[in-house]
């Protein structure tokens, strides 16, 4: 059991402060998934250009994480946090001085080298600062943190945007980005890298340990890509989906889904108290298949609520309970590259699906896209069997050796 660098409580300044980082820089977040679709058709592009976008920006944020997964688990995790967090408050501020096309894609493609350095530090330095035992609460209460940003940036953002523009808009974004930036200072260090002379006695048998590493945390991330690709669709195309069948306050979908979101995050860990993780993440893939497709046959603003609950039910669940899984697979020095390898597979299951997504919805329109993307979400099925299967023969392997429970 690897407790070594946690506190003895959750609750710490040091975790306070990430939760604040988590607040604001979701904002911004927020802001470039739910309202830059929206700007882009304004100036003139499509649902085509905004899923090339979101591409461009998961290859280049897969590109980064190869680089910096190593460097998170050997440099230390507060430098990075520092330098990630102020080359995405930069990354913010350019969005206020354009409203070209062209310069929007370069921008939104470069987030994926400022997200790619910062946001996997940011959730393992929750695995660092909580006990292992607290773990999947700790990460719940952090993304309850970036739930309240979610739930209610869309309605600020588009009241921004409708009555004072498309730069008071970025600029916001970019006022939450310096903050969170601001935070990020005041964090201490929690993590002390392993000692060279360690290092050194196992030579060429460390590469070999990370791959071993590697093997560990794939299959739980794997069974998250795949909701998060569905759910791509619904980050990048819930709203011009919902404003072109005239549903002018689609914003209260993202208030229902992330206050629902935010329940959730707070209580999966007492649930989980009463029924088994792979029961709960079960029921979690149903429901988030089935608001998905909802959202197919949806032209009102209830049907789309009810949508909303289902998904942050269910997506929340599956995601939160699953990353937890990835981080608590290996020991405290290797969580630098179970996180990000988490991210990039988070990363390509929304990138590649807001590339097919948006295809399909130019192409096809809604109603095609998201009966697709709720098959998509169930297909998650066949991979939460495999892991959960597996998990049960190690238990049962490791039963006779005198290992109590996981």
């Amino acid at each position: 059991m690897n407790t070594k660098h946690h506190p003895d409580q959750l609750w710490n300044r040091d975790f306070i402060l990430l939760l604040l980082v988590f607040l604001c820089s979701s904002y911004a977040i927020s802001i470039l998934m739910s309202l830059l679709p929206v700007h882009v058709l304004a100036v003139g592009g499509s649902n085509t250009i905004t899923g090339l976008m979101t591409t461009g920006m998961t290859v280049l944020t897969m590109s980064t994480n190869l680089i910096v997964a190593p460097l998170i688990d050997r440099v230390g995790r507060k430098k990075l946090l520092v330098l990630g967090s102020a080359l995405y408050f930069l990354n913010l501020l350019l969005f206020c001085f354009t409203n070209e096309l062209g310069v929007l894609f370069v921008l939104r493609v470069f987030c994926g080298f400022t997200q790619g350095i910062f946001f996997p530090v940011m959730m393992t330095m929750v695995a660092d600062i909580a006990p292992e035992e607290q773990l999947v609460d700790a990460l719940g209460i952090s993304g309850a943190a970036s739930s309240v940003a979610f739930a209610i940036t869309p309605t600020i953002g588009l009241a921004i945007y409708t009555h004072l523009g498309s730069r008071a808009m970025f600029i916001s974004a970019a006022l939450m980005g310096g903050l969170a930036f601001l935070f990020t200072l005041l964090i201490r260090e929690h993590f002390h890298s392993p000692q060279p002379a360690r290092e050194k006695k196992k030579g060429k048998k460390a590469g070999s340990f990370s791959l071993a590493s590697l093997s560990v945390i794939l299959l739980p991330a794997f069974v998250s890509m795949t909701v998060i690709f569905a759910n791509s669709s619904v980050v990048n195309f819930l709203t011009p989906c919902g404003l072109s069948r005239g549903l002018e306050q689609i914003s209260l979908y993202f208030l229902a889904n992330q206050g629902t979101v935010f329940f959730v995050r707070l209580f999966v860990g007492r649930v989980l108290q009463l029924i088994s993780k792979r029961l709960c993440t079960g029921i979690g893939l149903l429901l988030t298949a089935g608001g998905i497709a909802l959202i197919a046959i949806a032209h009102t603003i209830p049907a789309m609520l009810v949508s909303a609950i289902l998904i942050g039910l269910g997506f929340t669940a599956v995601t939160q309970i699953f990353q937890a899984e990835t981080l608590v697979a290996v020991s405290s020095d290797r969580r630098g590259l179970a996180s990000t390898v988490y991210m990039l597979l988070v990363s390509f299951g929304n990138g590649s699906g807001s590339a097919l997504w948006g295809a399909i919805s130019t192409v096809s329109g809604y109603t095609l896209t998201y009966a697709l993307a709720g098959l998509s979400a169930l297909a998650g099925i066949v991979l939460h069997q495999i892991y959960w299967r597996r998990q049960s023969g190690e238990l049962r392997e490791a039963a006779p050796a005198g290992d109590a429970g996981i």
